[in-house]
């Protein structure tokens, strides 16, 4: 009588072959060079595969949910000097008794950035935005009537302002982490980039969360206007692609100019256009959040609302920084390798690292070529622009390297970098030498007398051709040695 064949390691087969097939696209296949800049359909899919790889690898390197709590917390250490700073500013900007203008733009932005403190138990008109929570309007007008007293002097104003600036330098810190820049900027930039920032992102951010409560706007077309009820029904049915435009066009503004590094327009706009896109689902469906709200105010009493905007805050800020790493996978994916094969980077390929700068830059010197910047070394080497950051903090610091200083606004961003030194009085001898000997070495004799072999190394590395040679066993380095 036959047996019937058994297979029952077939599916268990099948599954672990399509693992490693996938473990192979994820990790070699869709950094081939071969796919990079085609138009073809695998070519597009694989390099989606590697926006979500980087964007993934990003998240879990950069401690990004750690990021967006420590940003939640300094947004409500400083909200109350930035409300203050802003009634404080627009002061200058608006007539007297217009701060109601400001105060109404602040609470909307508070409503959309963690819409959890808008919701209440009863249902709101359609069309229109829930009020803010009581609790909060009272939190922001009491911030309000401080500035407002004229309390607050000269002395009052500089601290708010300077908490205000520590938010936003905290804020520029963590993109900066993100995009691998390893020096913020400098006081006075970060004075005159802020402000802009500010003064811009206060008129794009009030009109179009304004655009938010369209039903009343169309209301007044509607009255007002010669064939209103024609322009109100073109004004409702355009008004949520103008909102989303806007606010599409302020978020590229901030991934763009946040970071004290070089971000291309595209990879901004697409990455705010998904955030953009998050955030409005995140306030479309807050409501899920309502039991939360409910059972946190029970239990925390007058403080709960606080907790509730914590929570909003958090989220909101865990998006926009996902959005700022998913600009950096758009811009980075066409030259980067996969990020995994960098993360316990060795001594060596760093030094391999560095002598590829280095001699890029000697190169373009030679052929009589401008300085090569941050960008064109990143796509020449093709490494993680943290890691090429860092080689070329080490090149200046030892003094091999030089940056190009007196540039142009447009090229700060993607710093140029010069010889430090004669190029052709240097070897690869003193290369190695000051490379191994970058940071502090003051322990190194106390290190050699601890035992006559580390001696006798320490003395082959500074001179190779003095001591004993490179081949000799440890064990002879190991024995004993008599007094």
């Amino acid at each position: 009588m036959q047996t019937p064949k058994q297979t029952p390691r077939k599916p268990l087969q099948k599954l672990g072959h399509c693992l490693r097939r996938l473990r192979q696209l994820l990790s070699k296949d869709i950094w081939e060079l071969q796919h990079l800049g085609r138009k073809n359909l695998r070519a597009r899919a694989y390099l989606v595969l590697r926006i979500l790889s980087l964007t993934l690898q990003g998240n879990r390197r950069n401690r990004i949910p750690l990021q967006s709590a420590a940003l939640t917390f300094y947004s409500l250490v400083g909200i109350g000097p930035l409300i203050a700073l802003a009634i404080l500013v627009s002061g200058f900007a608006l007539e007297k008794g217009n701060d109601t203008v400001v105060i109404n733009a602040i609470a909307k932005a508070i409503s959309f950035a963690a819409p959890q403190v808008t919701l209440d138990l009863e249902d709101h008109a359609e069309g229109t935005p829930p009020e803010l929570n009581p609790q909060i309007l009272e939190l922001i007008n009491n911030f309000a009537d401080a500035a407002q007293s004229g309390t607050v002097g000269a002395l009052g104003a500089l601290m708010l302002a300077l908490i205000a600036l520590q938010v936003l330098s905290s804020i520029e810190g963590s993109f900066n982490t993100l995009w691998g820049v390893a020096r913020g900027r400098k006081f006075s930039e970060r004075v005159i980039v802020y402000w802009t920032f500010i003064s811009l992102g206060t008129v794009l951010g009030t009109a179009s969360l304004t655009l938010v409560t369209l039903n009343a706007i169309a209301r007044r077309i509607e009255e007002f206007l010669p064939f209103g009820a024609t322009l109100a029904a073109l004004f409702r049915f355009s008004s949520p692609l103008v909102v989303f435009l806007l606010l599409t066009l302020l978020l590229a503004l901030f991934f763009r100019f946040i970071p004290n590094t070089r971000v291309h327009w595209k990879p901004a706009f697409i990455g705010s256009a998904i955030v953009v896109v998050l955030l409005f689902l995140y306030n479309k469906f807050s409501f899920l959040y309502m039991q939360r709200v409910i059972d946190t105010n029970s239990l925390y009493g007058s403080v709960g609302i606080l907790i509730v905007l914590m929570l909003g805050l958090y989220i909101f800020w865990l998006l926009i920084l996902l959005g700022g790493q998913l600009t950096y996978s758009i811009q980075n994916a066409n030259y980067l390798t996969d990020e995994n094969a960098w993360e316990q980077i060795s001594a060596r390929a760093r030094e391999l690292i560095c002598l590829g700068v280095l001699l890029h830059v000697a190169q373009r010197f030679r052929q009589g070529q401008a300085p090569a910047r941050t960008g064109e070394l990143q796509q020449a080497l093709r490494v993680p622009s943290h890691i090429l950051n860092a080689c070329l903090e080490r090149l200046c610091h030892i003094g091999w390297l030089c940056p190009v200083e007196n540039e142009t606004d447009s090229a700060h961003f993607d710093r140029a970098y010069q010889a430090g030194r004669p190029i052709d009085t240097l070897t690869l001898e003193q290369f190695k030498v000051a490379i191994d000997t970058y940071g502090n070495n003051d322990g190194l004799p106390l290190i050699a007398e601890a035992h006559p072999g580390v001696a006798q190394y320490q003395k082959h590395l500074d001179d190779p051709t003095a001591g004993q040679p490179a081949n000799t066993p440890l064990g002879q380095l190991s024995q004993p040695v008599d007094p």
